[in-house]
C-alpha cells in the first residue's frame, strides 16, 4: 500500500484488515508483549460481533441493510434456519432477533443525541476512512481506519460500552487504550497529509437499556500520554523486525518482587479485614 488516504469505496473493511502495515490493534498487542503480537490468535467475541454490526448500522446504514440478515423471531443459533442463513450469507452476517433489537435501540439512541447526531449526520465528513503512512522515525508502514473524519479536522469515534458516564468511560479509556488510539490516529494522519487534526472524540453508547449516549472530546494531556504509549510500542516493533526476536514480558529472566496493587495499598485504611474472612 502506498501512503495516503483511501475511502470506503476504494478499500473495504476486510481489505484494510488483511492489508500490510502495523495497526493500532497490533501496537496494543506489542505493548502487552511482542510475544503476544507474534503468537496471539484473533478471536471474535460475541460483544465484538455485536459491536461491529452496531458500527455498520450507525455509520453505514445502507451497507448494514445489504450485509446483515436477521433470523426470524423465536429462532436461535441452534435452529435449522440459522444454519441455512449462515451457509448462504456467512455466520458473521447473521443476527438473531435479540441482536437486531439491541442494535436498533442503540442506533435510535445515537440519533436522538443532539451532539452525536450533529457529528455523524449533520456535519460534513467521511466515514470508514483508511490512512496509510510511513513513520518518520522508523520508516515502518503504519495504518489506521477512522470511523468518521469531519471536514473541519475532528474525528468522532463510535464506542459501545457498559457505562457511558464520565467516570465509567474514563475508566474505559484507560482499560482499552483509547488515548493510545487517538494519538496514533492523529499522528498517522499528520504523517500522511501534513495536516494537524483539530481533535479526537468519542460517541459512547451503552449496549444495554436505556442505551445512554455521551459525547466526549479527549483532552490534550491524555493524547500526549497516548502518544508516549504508542511511540514506545512502535519503537519496540521496529526492534523486533530488526532482530527477529519477539520477547515476552520485561524482566522474565530475573526474579521479580510483587505485591498488592497500588489502589488497594492506597485504600488500606478503608479495608475491613473481617470481611476477608467470609470470602
Amino acid at each position: 500500500m502506498k501512503p495516503g488516504i483511501y475511502t470506503a469505496d476504494q478499500l473495504s473493511n476486510a481489505e484494510y484488515h488483511a492489508g500490510p502495515g502495523i495497526s493500532c490493534t497490533g501496537l496494543k498487542k506489542i505493548a502487552v508483549s511482542p510475544a503476544h503480537f507474534k503468537n496471539g490468535d484473533f478471536k471474535q467475541t460475541a460483544s465484538m460481533f455485536t459491536g461491529q454490526a452496531t458500527h455498520s448500522a450507525i455509520l453505514e446504514p445502507d451497507s448494514f441493510a445489504k450485509q446483515y440478515v436477521t433470523l426470524p423471531a423465536g429462532k436461535d443459533r441452534r435452529s435449522a434456519e440459522y444454519k441455512s442463513l449462515c451457509a448462504t450469507h456467512g455466520a458473521d452476517n447473521v443476527l438473531v432477533s435479540a441482536d437486531a433489537s439491541q442494535i436498533n435501540a442503540m442506533q435510535s439512541a445515537v440519533r436522538a443525541n443532539p451532539i452525536a447526531n450533529k457529528w455523524l449526520y449533520q456535519e460534513q465528513g467521511r466515514n470508514e476512512l483508511s490512512v496509510y503512512a510511513k513513520d518518520p522515525e522508523t520508516g515502518i508502514l503504519v495504518r489506521c481506519r477512522f470511523d468518521r473524519l469531519l471536514d473541519r479536522g475532528f474525528s468522532p469515534d463510535l464506542k459501545t460500552t457498559t457505562d457511558a458516564s464520565p467516570r465509567g468511560f474514563s475508566n474505559a479509556i484507560a482499560k482499552y487504550g483509547y488515548a493510545f488510539q487517538a494519538a496514533f490516529y492523529i499522528d498517522t494522519y499528520y504523517w500522511a497529509t501534513g495536516d494537524v487534526l483539530d481533535g479526537f472524540g468519542f460517541i459512547a453508547v451503552e449496549s444495554k437499556a436505556p442505551h445512554n449516549v455521551m459525547c466526549y472530546r479527549l483532552d490534550d494531556e491524555s493524547i500526549e500520554i497516548g502518544r508516549t504509549q504508542y511511540r514506545a510500542a512502535l519503537n519496540t516493533y521496529a526492534n523486533c523486525l530488526e532482530t527477529g526476536v519477539y520477547e515476552g514480558y520485561d524482566g522474565a529472566s530475573e526474579e521479580q518482587t510483587i505485591g498488592l496493587p497500588h489502589w488497594m495499598l492506597d485504600q488500606q485504611d478503608e479495608v475491613d479485614l473481617s470481611d476477608l474472612e467470609e470470602m
